[in-house]
């Protein structure tokens, strides 16, 4: 089998968020598509944080495309020179104010007034890297189809409470704790339904077997 070969592509969309590619593609029969259209967006990081106690940290926010208020897992941008850790640390505190103590043997601290300080995260990223408390269970397609983006999957185990909270102006957001098993049973009677994140949840259950 092989792939299909790129004759040309422009950017119908190409805003900081989202880009909309329509490319002409030759199939391996020879066949060619003048408008297959590509998306991209940045790449971002589902974070899968259990406090002490076992609980899981979720959220809950509204979302445009579906119209309704959903609950989910924290998630964010990666920022440019991040890596996937590094975002996961920062975006828990910035949306649910839950961080790793600062002792030698975590990655990441709170100071004084609530900040996260990163003291040594690994910049290597490989599949199933543990560090004492966070662990990185890999990169994946958004969408194999026609959709150019990555999300990675980091879980950190031990968290508190312990930061403040930072939104930006567009979001707002509330912070619930619940065990697997509420958890699973929110996935079971559909309130829980991002099926990006239920698959990352999903690839971290596979490595507790």
């Amino acid at each position: 089998m092989k792939p299909w070969k790129l004759l040309s592509s422009e950017f119908l969309v190409d805003a900081p968020w989202l880009k909309v590619a329509k490319e002409t593609c030759e199939l391996p029969n020879g066949k060619v598509i003048d408008d297959f259209y590509t998306l991209w967006q940045p790449d971002w990081v589902l974070i899968l944080a259990r406090t002490k106690e076992g609980k899981w940290v979720m959220t809950e926010q509204y979302r445009h495309g579906t119209g309704k208020i959903a609950l989910e897992f924290p998630a964010g941008i990666i920022d440019k020179g991040e890596t996937p850790e590094e975002a996961a640390i920062r975006e828990l505190q910035e949306e649910c104010g839950y961080c790793l103590k600062g002792d030698p043997g975590t990655k990441a601290g709170v100071t004084n007034d609530g900040v996260v300080k990163q003291q040594d995260p690994s910049k290597a990223t490989p599949e199933h890297v543990r560090g004492d408390s966070i662990t990185y269970l890999g990169s994946f397609s958004v969408n194999p189809d026609r959709h150019r983006g990555k999300f990675h999957v980091v879980f950190i185990d031990g968290v508190e409470r312990l930061g403040k909270t930072s939104f930006d102006d567009t979001e707002d957001i509330e912070t619930f704790l619940f065990s697997d098993e509420e958890f699973q049973a929110k996935v079971a009677d559909g309130t829980f339904n991002h099926p990006l994140q239920i698959a990352g949840y999903f690839k971290w259950k596979l490595t507790q077997k």
